[in-house]
């Protein structure tokens, strides 16, 4: 009984956190949506924007996780290893004291956070049904 009530208290809080993701998905798209722009260009940009007007039509963050993970790869420079790549010639000319780069850093955070509240998320519920 005691690992039921430790279970359901873990999914509730996974579901608080995922709940958390989405809101701030709705609260600073614009801010993700610049930073995409600051860090990889115009295409990352509507990508951006794309995942935002979903998440405000009332979309599941599952639904986009390919996109949200792209933009986390983006943000976390991860798609920028590349130099020969747009993405890595964006990465090479970002300076670290401009502004931008903070917002990005912390865009790049919050959706770490996130993908790990949906993953823990999925696991949780996943196995709530066995």
């Amino acid at each position: 009984m005691n690992n039921d009530i430790k279970n359901m208290r873990a999914t509730l809080l996974t579901a608080k956190l995922r709940r958390n993701f989405t809101e701030w998905l709705r609260a600073d798209a614009d801010r993700l949506i610049t930073a995409a722009e600051f860090v990889g260009g115009a295409e990352w940009q509507d990508r951006a924007i794309s995942v935002s007007d979903a998440i405000a039509r009332g979309a599941e963050p599952e639904e986009i996780y390919a996109d949200l993970t792209a933009l986390h790869r983006l943000l976390t420079l991860d798609c920028g290893s590349e130099i020969n790549s747009l993405e890595g010639r964006y990465s090479l000319a970002i300076p670290s004291d401009d502004a931008r780069a903070a917002d990005a850093q912390l865009c790049a955070e919050a959706m770490e956070r996130g993908l790990q509240a949906m993953r823990r998320y999925a696991a949780s519920t996943a196995k709530e049904k066995t």
